[in-house]
């Protein structure tokens, strides 16, 4: 009797054996379920994570796309040892290789005509942005300098560029550049330009001469009451200076074409010595007077660049 109570003691020593190596198990199983359970809670809220940070990250792409779209840049590129610089002040307080300029968001039609030719000496006499009446709408304006602070004589080359132009506004555009050589003189304040595209017919199609050649248009064409625009003689043009090139026989003020390819300008070398200032000033409009300036243009875009790029004397 003993010895079946001894088998009787084994059997249940070893069922309660089995049942607590199951219930380890389970609990070993329950502990790993729970481990993959948090482990699956973590990527999901790390996968969360970089989600929002890359919405957040693609918004705020988009608002700094949308803030250059509204800005205009002026840049300097270097080679070798030539060295160029840029600065709002002719002191060069704080100098700088790039310059942002704020834009309207929605550029609504002007005319230099009586309106921002009676402004061009506020805005030449402006160092930086000028931000006077009419700049939140109508026009961009800024004066800035240019300066060779390499230690050697160098060459230079302006190039503008119309990097994207949606809707035909390019046609009616308007980019005036005043080019004086400092120091500060209050006899000259240097040469002015304006560059436009050229004369175009109701389908936006480039009109040209017999010799091929594109027919300019006028800084500011006749409209109106207006029946030739001829600035030299007015008081505000009093103390700048003309391309002779730009002035038509009968005294008219003609653009400079656009070149073309995606530039309004690449020009030729121009020398600059150590230390010497350029001031520049740049006014961007849409001519009122212009046949282009219609109704069809609205919303449309233009984004501009300016460069300066070195090369060798």
């Amino acid at each position: 009797m003993a010895k079946q109570g001894d088998n009787i003691d084994k059997v249940s020593a070893e069922q309660i054996q089995e049942e607590l190596r199951k219930e380890n198990e389970y609990i070993i199983k329950n502990k790993r379920v729970r481990r993959q359970s948090r482990r699956r809670t973590l990527i999901i809220i790390l996968l969360l994570f970089l989600l929002i940070v890359s919405l957040l990250a693609g918004i705020t792409y988009a608002i700094m796309q949308f803030v250059d779209e509204s800005n205009f840049r002026v840049s300097v590129s270097h080679t070798g040892t030539a060295w160029l610089s840029l600065s709002k002040d002719y002191d060069f307080t704080n100098p700088t290789s790039v310059l942002d300029v704020s834009a309207p968001k929605n550029m609504d039609n002007s005319t230099l005509c009586n309106y921002l030719d009676h402004k061009l000496l506020d805005i030449y006499s402006t160092d930086g942005v000028y931000k006077g009446e009419g700049t939140e709408d109508y026009f961009i304006a800024t004066s800035f300098f240019l300066k060779n602070t390499g230690n050697e004589a160098i060459s230079y080359r302006e190039i503008i560029t119309l990097d994207r132009a949606m809707k035909g506004m390019e046609k009616a555009i308007r980019i005036l550049v005043i080019k004086d050589v400092e120091p500060p003189d209050d006899e000259n304040y240097g040469e002015i330009s304006v560059y436009a595209a050229p004369k175009c017919d109701a389908e936006g199609n480039t009109l040209t001469d017999e010799q091929g050649n594109p027919i300019l248009e006028e800084v500011v064409p006749p409209g109106g009451m207006l029946t030739a625009y001829k600035p030299q003689g007015m008081i505000d043009y009093e103390k700048f200076e003309f391309d002779p090139a730009d002035i038509r026989e009968d005294g008219v003020w003609m653009t400079k074409a656009f070149l073309g390819d995606g530039y309004v300008v690449n020009s030729e070398l121009y020398p600059l010595n150590v230390g010497e200032v350029i001031k520049y000033t740049i006014v961007i409009w849409l001519e009122g007077q212009d046949p282009q300036c219609v109704d069809d243009i609205l919303g449309g875009q233009v984004k501009l660049a300016v460069e300066f790029a070195t090369g060798s004397m």
